[in-house]
């Protein structure tokens, strides 16, 4: 039926302008922040391509509801029906090259929807550039062609043989020659009179045996679909007759199932080659009904889904060439690299952030977790609601490849990491400024303990010392005897040199002391519980006061 290969978006709500190019891409998930703009991309296609021909408007649906400039949206389509490439249709305003063989499946439309100050909604398919025709309206009838459904909250719609339902689509494609389900409805009627028992609706039951195994498979527990009178409406309305499971209405069941299955019915419609979008695909559902979702939502073969989601399980179970970032007041999206493809599986949440602190490691990380407990008890906020993310690395250079790459999807990186091979990673921190990215290091040469140590008032490096382990994976602070008795008798003319034993033996190769969450988490608390105490021009107090300043906190 179609697939929609790229779009372009004017004054639509709150996006000036937007424009994306799809390619073959046939599951697509639109992710960012709340009021990025993600549900306004589903409107607009729908809105663009939908069947209704009295589809409203207000001043509201204009961009600072400014309606001296039209909303104007363009949706290029492919995969379409003969019926609509007939001659008598729209098989001149094709807009591929002339002088190129094209197979049919890659002749491609351009459907057109303009609201000016009226409000009054036009289609048209566009013309071709340099032809001699002017756009082409291009009616309900005709737009039901591209069979477009939109999943919402409000799913009872779904499950009545009316117009404009997948439903309805759906079990007419399979009727027999000479059947309409407008018919049966009357023969229905017709025989209410005389008979409580009756097959009428019989014809209607034929594609639902494959919807079953779809809603099987998506994880719903089904006994027998089928289609009956809901007693709840007027048997003349094209509700009357909906899907019941037995003898229940299905508009009757839980919020999860009555959106799995009407995705179930949806997902039947794209094997005809039908457009689903799907907004919030995680609402009322189980992560391991979202994981089975998003596993047979990728492997879509015809047709296509566009769906908007804040769930890490879709961010998980998607493919990188599935997901396109947008950030609010950018024209275009964001796709995701492959490259990407271990800060994904590892740190999800990352791509639902405002700001990401790359942390180098586990260490890091845990001092960064421990100052948020600090922000909470002393400015009552978190770096949360602040909408800053942590992601770690887990070592080596990642930590710079993360931030480069996420800052390329149009998040605002930092970089928190120890500096102890400053010649190695010269050219990525480089890189890295060069991006834009704000680096919160140690000073050159030191990592994470060691400038720690250097900059910790002397009673806070006895308290390091006398740490309980009590949550750590290794207990493996164990001070020699002769270093325990130089540390009790320690003076001001001793202590550096003890800081830096003490460094030696926190850091020593399988037997760190503080390289993992929970001990980073420690050293973080010591730092603030120290942080009034500590010079201010420590490096360390420093990075950190500057590190909060990047996150908003202010101080």
């Amino acid at each position: 039926m179609s697939q929609i290969t790229s779009i372009s978006i004017k004054n639509y709500r709150g996006i000036k302008e937007l424009s994306q190019d799809f390619g073959a891409e046939r599951f697509v998930v639109l992710i960012g922040r709340g009021d990025s703009g993600k549900s306004t991309i589903l409107s607009a296609i729908y809105s663009a391509l939908s069947p209704s021909w009295n589809m409203t408007f207000s001043d509201l649906d204009f961009y600072r509801q400014d309606t001296s400039h039209p909303i104007e949206i363009e949706v290029t389509l492919r995969e379409l029906s003969i019926e609509l490439l007939k001659e008598q249709k729209f098989a001149l305003y094709i807009q591929n090259s002339l002088h190129n063989r094209v197979n049919n499946e890659d002749l491609t439309l351009v459907v057109r929807l303009m609201v000016d100050e009226t409000l009054e909604p036009h289609w048209v398919v566009k013309a071709r550039p340099g032809s001699d025709f002017d756009d082409k309206p291009i009616s309900g009838a005709d737009r039901s062609m591209l069979a477009v459904n939109c999943i919402s909250d409000f799913t009872d719609n779904q499950f009545a043989y009316n117009r404009q339902s997948p439903l309805y689509a759906l079990t007419k494609a399979q009727l027999d020659s000479g059947k309409t389900i407008e018919r049966l409805k009357s023969e229905l009627i017709r025989s209410m009179s005389q008979s409580t028992d009756n097959d009428v609706l019989d014809p209607l039951n034929t594609p639902l045996g494959d919807l079953t195994i779809s809603a099987r498979q998506l994880g719903l527990t089904v006994d027998t679909l089928c289609a009956k009178i809901d007693i709840k409406e007027n048997p003349y309305t094209g509700n009357s007759i909906s899907l019941h499971e037995n003898s229940l209405p299905y508009r009757l069941h839980g919020k999860g199932s009555k959106r799995l299955m009407s995705i179930a019915i949806q997902s039947e419609m794209t094997k005809q080659g039908g457009i689903i979008l799907v907004d919030e695909l995680e609402q009322g559902l189980e992560p391991d009904r979202i994981i089975t979702l998003v596993r047979k939502l990728k492997e879509t073969q015809a047709g296509q889904v566009f769906i908007t989601t804040h769930s890490l399980h879709v961010i998980l179970e998607a493919e990188a060439n599935n997901l396109f970032v947008l950030n609010k007041g950018h024209n275009t999206l964001a796709k995701v690299d492959s490259n990407l493809d271990s800060c994904r599986r590892t740190n999800p949440q990352a791509f639902f952030a405002k700001k990401i602190i790359c942390c180098e490691g586990k260490t890091e990380q845990g001092f960064v977790r421990a100052i948020d407990k600090w922000i909470w008890d002393t400015y009552h906020t978190t770096l949360s609601a602040e909408g800053v993310v942590l992601v770690d690395a887990k070592g080596g250079d990642n930590m710079f490849t993360y931030a480069l790459k996420l800052k390329t999807l149009g998040y605002d990186t930092c970089i928190f990491a120890d500096d102890d091979k400053p010649k190695e990673l010269a050219s990525k921190k480089q890189k890295a400024i060069e991006a834009g990215i704000r680096l919160f290091l140690c000073e050159e040469g030191n990592c994470m303990e060691r400038q720690l140590f250097t900059d910790l008032p002397w009673k806070y490096m006895l308290k390091v010392i006398d740490c309980n382990q009590d949550n750590f994976p290794h207990h493996n602070i164990k001070i020699p005897a002769e270093l325990k008795e130089k540390i009790d008798c320690a003076d001001d003319t001793t202590q550096d040199a003890l800081r830096n034993d003490i460094t030696n033996l926190s850091i020593m190769k399988d037997k760190e002391w503080f390289k993992h969450i929970p001990g980073g988490e420690f050293l973080g608390r010591m730092f603030m519980e120290a942080y009034s105490d500590v010079d201010d021009n420590k490096h360390m107090k420093q990075t950190v006061s500057n590190l909060l300043n990047w996150c908003g906190i202010k101080q």
